[in-house]
């Protein structure tokens, strides 16, 4: 065995052993950096076994050992761009966006817009932050905005029980909200009567 093709058997077997210790190791700082950096490591894990097979089934001096070698190698780069290793990687892009993001959100929601508020609250929610995102949540909620209405009575559903969440259910319902009368209606967890 000559040194190229035990250069091409280590590509082959490392490739996806290299994807696994990435992603193993791979640190984000927020749920849509987490999000955007796991899609690109599946595309990346696609293009490494993609790369193998062809590395595999072609001789090794061909256009596409040549091929399935740059495919491996753009599939490293690549998954090393979406585990955050480098400064400019897609987790650490996501970040500084959500966190402007974040920051405009925030400002609007201070200044009486219950979309934004209503924003604020989910993104927060999503991010395991319960206190922040019934604030934002109730904002929204106690300026009539529905949707609102809606996910704060799911919140409070989970915090604090059904019997705290009716209001919110029922605000949701009053302003046309199809789960919150799905919900309220006979048979439903609460077997309130439409009418």
């Amino acid at each position: 065995m000559d040194a190229v093709m035990l250069l091409t058997l280590v590509m082959i077997l490392g490739g996806p052993v290299f994807w696994w210790v990435l992603r193993r190791t791979a640190t984000y700082r927020s749920a849509p950096g987490a999000n955007a950096g796991s899609l690109v490591m599946l595309v990346s894990l696609v293009l490494f076994i993609v790369a193998g097979l062809i590395m595999f089934f072609s001789a090794l001096d061909s256009t596409a050992g040549t091929v399935g070698r740059a495919l491996w190698l753009f599939a490293g780069l690549l998954a090393i761009w979406a585990t955050g290793k480098w400064s400019f990687a897609l987790p650490a892009i996501v970040d500084r966006w959500s966190a402007r993001h974040e920051a405009m959100l925030l400002a609007q929601a201070e200044a009486g817009n219950p979309q934004a508020a209503y924003a604020l609250g989910l993104g927060l929610k999503m991010r395991g932050d319960q206190a922040g995102s019934r604030r934002w949540l109730q904002q929204a909620a106690e300026a009539g905005l529905t949707s609102a209405q809606w996910d704060l009575g799911r919140l409070v559903e989970e915090t604090d029980g059904l019997a705290a969440a009716k209001p919110w259910f029922m605000a949701a319902a009053a302003n046309g909200h199809p789960g919150a009368q799905r919900l309220l209606a006979a048979g439903g967890p609460y077997d309130v009567p439409n009418g």
